[in-house]
């Protein structure tokens, strides 16, 4: 919470001291005075223009009151697809507030110990595992149920988490109490429990997810993090990482439709550190929906860039 509204008032005092403030102030202004202008022609009075004069004070709080409104800092921007009835939204927030069908980001041997060492109690996987299960051996017991028919490979030498590793972009759907999710593998745990993943392994992953929420799901609205940014250490901007987001699922729907909803959700903490416009996403998030030209190829993977 105290997160949350830090990032909203930076965002709010930044608006209040740029180009957009002034405008908006004159904006006000204007709007203010053509209003006291018409009033006064219909209402003809010789003392209206001195106790307008006099209730300067009372007329510029408003105007600047109104100009504060209009610089509030938005909370999400979306678009429907053209084409479908699909909407895809980028939201900032706590992701566990957002209704619809967790996408969360893991790795290839499914590690779920929340430690120091190897899963972090910070990360999405590691709240998702506190928030919706008795402990890590009931998460444990549903993911080598999901990954019965996946094969996987056997690790040599000692190491702090699981010795079976799974391809990358290993997908397994999750139900626990109250909410479903879906892991998806994106990074590679090494013998001392550090993740590391490519953006080569993650894009490559994304039409993966696409394919079996494709299989799997039902059309619940889908929600997720920006994946990869966090303990899985790509070193793209989150920018770059949601335009690829966009990108891939935009191609997947060439081909399906499997939600009505997409929501892209940026903790209020990288809006404010990473100094993210909420209005550029916006911007290619828009031309994204209007102008892609869906590809009628079936060859191609689901959810691969054409």
């Amino acid at each position: 919470m105290l997160r949350r509204c830090g990032y909203y008032i930076i965002a709010w005092l930044r608006n209040l001291l740029s180009w957009q403030a002034l405008y908006a102030i004159l904006s006000s202004f204007g709007t203010l005075w053509l209003a006291v202008e018409i009033a006064a022609f219909f209402f003809a009075n010789k003392n209206a223009p001195d106790r307008i004069r006099n209730a300067w004070p009372a007329f510029g709080l408003v105007g600047l009151l109104s100009a504060a409104w209009q610089c509030r800092p938005q909370r999400a921007v979306s678009h429907k697809l053209n084409g479908r009835d699909t909407t895809i939204e980028i939201a900032v927030g706590d992701i566990f507030s957002f209704p619809g069908v967790m996408i969360i980001g893991s790795n290839t041997t499914f590690d779920t110990r929340i430690s120091r060492d190897l899963i972090s109690e910070r990360s999405v996987q590691g709240i998702f595992t506190k928030k919706y299960y008795e402990g890590e051996t009931q998460l444990d017991a549903e993911l080598s149920t999901s990954l019965g028919s996946v094969l996987g490979q056997d690790l040599q030498g000692k190491r702090v988490g699981k010795t079976k590793k799974y391809p990358m972009g290993t997908c397994v759907r999750l139900n626990p109490k109250s909410r479903t999710g879906y892991f998806l593998a994106i990074a590679d745990i090494n013998e001392s429990g550090g993740a590391s993943g490519t953006f080569n392994d993650f894009k490559n992953s994304l039409p993966k997810l696409w394919e079996y929420i494709g299989q799997r799901g039902t059309k619940e609205p889908l929600v997720m993090p920006v994946l990869g940014t966090g303990f899985s250490r790509l070193p793209q901007p989150r920018e770059e990482v949601i335009r690829e987001i966009i990108q891939s699922f935009v191609a997947a729907c060439s081909e399906r439709t499997f939600t009505d909803n997409l929501t892209i959700v940026i903790t209020p903490g990288d809006m404010a550190k990473h100094r993210i416009s909420l209005d550029e996403l916006g911007s290619y998030l828009r031309h994204q929906c209007i102008y892609t030209v869906f590809s009628t190829n079936n060859r191609q993977a689901t959810g691969t860039p054409v």
